[in-house]
């Protein structure tokens, strides 16, 4: 294998595609040896790391994550929080408020896309707008107003000083993915 590591160009990505669905030669078109194993390494090494710490680097927004052993009873019985514990650190807890159970969600939840126990792994001193948005979309449940605020003053208080500040739209989610996670 190659050791460039290079994505594939567009051209070479449309060809691969084309290649697949047509199972033809597409002309002039058709990728070179070592276009073909930079793909075939750069797949190698993902399914390589699926599922491990080297792996696990990114958030997935479209997968469901469950806390309750039924996806409806989540929907409609639990609430995403905000809180702070005695070291100022942040938590995000998503809360059955029919049972009273509940669940503190950490980054390692979100980035394996299921509910972890107990993983010792922290937000730190604030969370960014955005993900605890993605973390409201993740599990389907909602979050007050006052709750999102909460997360925005204190991570524009920890980002830069004054929870006053006005945050970049890089740490928030759309107005419209916080309109469709508010609710009572």
């Amino acid at each position: 294998m190659s050791d460039n590591r290079a994505l594939l160009s567009q051209e070479e990505i449309d060809a691969l595609v084309s290649f697949l669905k047509t199972k033809e030669k597409i002309g002039n078109e058709v990728l070179d040896q070592a276009s073909i194993d930079r793909l075939v390494e750069i797949l190698t090494e993902a399914k390589a790391n699926e599922g491990t710490a080297a792996g696990v680097g990114r958030f997935y927004g479209n997968a469901v994550l469950s806390v309750e052993k039924d996806i409806a009873v989540q929907r409609e019985q639990c609430t995403l929080l905000y809180e702070k514990d005695e070291k100022d650190y942040a938590h995000i807890v998503c809360e059955n408020y029919v049972t009273g159970m509940r669940y503190e969600i950490t980054p390692e939840c979100l980035s394996q896309s299921c509910f972890v126990e107990s993983s010792g792994e922290s937000w730190g001193y604030a969370v960014m707008p955005v993900l605890f948005d993605l973390a409201a979309l993740q599990l389907q449940v909602k979050y007050t107003a006052e709750t999102f605020s909460k997360v925005c003053k204190d991570y524009a208080k920890v980002l830069f000083g004054s929870s006053k500040e006005e945050l970049p739209n890089v740490y928030l989610p759309t107005a419209a993915r916080v309109l469709d996670n508010i609710g009572k």
